[in-house]
């Protein structure tokens, strides 16, 4: 079966963004070749916000089935691992059988735009993969932007949200999940993720749910200081109100978009991006993960595919917020550092997500990565957490890096310690220009934190390292 790479890449600006790169045009900035190195500069400028999820697509369609996704077979790249496989990988399996599945809890996603075909997509994964169908509730409180399949912000939003869906459910199958949708009403990116962060506001005033996930984020300089600032405090409130926030950290290594005073894209430089480098925000980062074909773990290294022209995860040091306390014992820089924990990202190794809206009339099964499938797989996890503890563990940092530096995290966390997150990419003139990232480590890195989770293990430590006033003096 023929396979047709279409790349999404981070956008900078604004909001975490991947992009089509089949569909992008050149910039007058730059003249990108989007040849062996799909990641250009002018490509991420070129569109304003999308979702982060590099994906290898596949011409399957349903008619033919899940047999016919050859990246499930688990011999040839790019791989695709099911719920059961990632279940096992990360130790959700057990919780499951110990009737630990979600019941009660409501995992909250924010998304822009819509997917008009939300829930035929999930229903047909479920089918294909032996699940129940959950409670979906879909909520646009700001109005919704009519679905055009020409739009490709649109499609990859609606791609962002097939996936953020199915692999919540497939995390935590019992669990509620709330769809809310930002109404995107500008072209530019501050206005794109203006549209997601005010759905994450009306999902902590509503106090919708112990757990919620974003999948998108912004080069800290394309944003104001007022615009972080009246952000943070809506995290200040979830924070008090014992909710988790969970935001992917970036497909673009350990580059992030840079903007000028008017909010302009200017360049690609070292950098990380917003909400995940907010301290009260969990920021997640990405590996390639290696299984058994049962499921069991084999091991990770640092997703990083950037001179291949499928990304890399983001990760570093924020030059807002200064270091936290929890991380000052464990994190040797100046800054608040991200990630802080990791999971599976690379599209090469990655999950399998049904979805009808990137080409009409289709209804498609395709293997998609990015550290956007860490945010709700995350969220779906704590979830789990919160209904073994019969309560709401609330911001998980602290607690995090307080296990995080006891013996016991060994059992709790996968801790990656091989590959980097430099990241590689082609420039208007053709030339390959390298920003140099961070290298996995033994204890925390800025790739993969404090590592991927062992949830059967995190279950019952992390409540015993939750504190009261976490996150009170952020």
């Amino acid at each position: 079966m023929k396979q047709q790479r279409h790349i999404y890449i981070i956008l900078g600006s604004a909001s975490i963004f991947i992009l089509l790169i089949s569909v992008l045009a050149a910039s007058a900035l730059f003249r990108p070749h989007l040849q062996a190195h799909a990641h250009s500069a002018a490509a991420r400028m070129q569109i304003s916000v999308l979702p982060m999820h590099p994906m290898y697509k596949m011409a399957v369609t349903m008619k033919s089935g899940k047999g016919a996704l050859s990246c499930l077979n688990q011999r040839t790249r790019p791989l695709c691992y099911t719920p059961q496989q990632i279940r096992q990988a990360y130790g959700v399996t057990p919780l499951l059988k110990a009737g630990i599945t979600g019941k009660g809890r409501i995992i909250t996603i924010i998304d822009a735009f819509q997917s008009p075909t939300v829930r035929q997509d999930l229903h047909l994964f479920d089918t294909l993969f032996g699940l129940n169908d959950p409670q979906l509730n879909i909520i646009a409180p700001f109005g919704v932007t009519p679905f055009n399949p020409k739009d490709p912000v649109q499609t990859a939003f609606a791609g962002e949200i097939a996936l953020d869906v199915e692999w919540a459910h497939a995390i935590a199958p019992d669990a509620t999940i709330n769809l809310l949708l930002g109404n995107v009403k500008g072209g530019t990116i501050q206005d794109q993720l203006q549209a997601l962060l005010q759905a994450t506001g009306y999902a902590v005033k509503h106090n919708m749910g112990s757990v919620i996930s974003q999948s998108f984020g912004a080069g800290e300089s394309c944003l104001s200081r007022n615009f972080i600032q009246a952000e943070h405090q809506v995290f200040q409130q979830a924070r008090a109100q014992q909710q988790s926030v969970f935001a992917s950290v970036g497909d673009s290594g350990a580059a992030a978009l840079q903007c000028d005073k008017q909010g302009q894209v200017v360049t690609l430089a070292q950098g990380v991006n917003y909400p995940a480098s907010d301290p009260l925000v969990t920021g997640v980062g990405g590996t390639t993960l290696s299984l058994a074909r049962s499921g069991a773990y084999l091991k990770e290294t640092v997703w990083n595919e950037s001179e291949n022209g499928a990304g890399a995860t983001g990760g570093g040091v924020s030059q807002i917020f200064k270091l936290p306390a929890y991380q000052q014992q464990i994190v040797n820089q100046n800054g608040r550092g991200i990630s802080d924990i990791a999971l599976d990202a690379d599209p090469l190794t990655g999950v399998p997500v049904v979805t009808s809206s990137l080409e009409p009339g289709k209804t498609m099964l395709i293997p998609i990565g990015g550290t956007s499938l860490g945010a709700p797989v995350a969220a779906a996890m704590t979830a789990l957490f919160d209904q073994a503890s019969g309560g709401r563990l609330g911001f998980l940092n602290s607690a995090l890096y307080r296990l995080g530096q006891n013996a016991a995290s060994k059992q709790a966390f996968h801790d990656i310690t091989a590959g980097n997150n430099t990241f590689a990419f082609q420039d208007g003139n053709g030339n390959i220009v390298t920003v140099d990232g961070f290298p996995a480590a033994q204890g925390w890195d800025a790739p993969t934190g404090l590592g991927t989770p062992n949830a059967e293990q995190l279950a019952t430590l992390l409540p015993k390292f939750v504190q009261a006033n976490d996150g009170a003096d952020l």
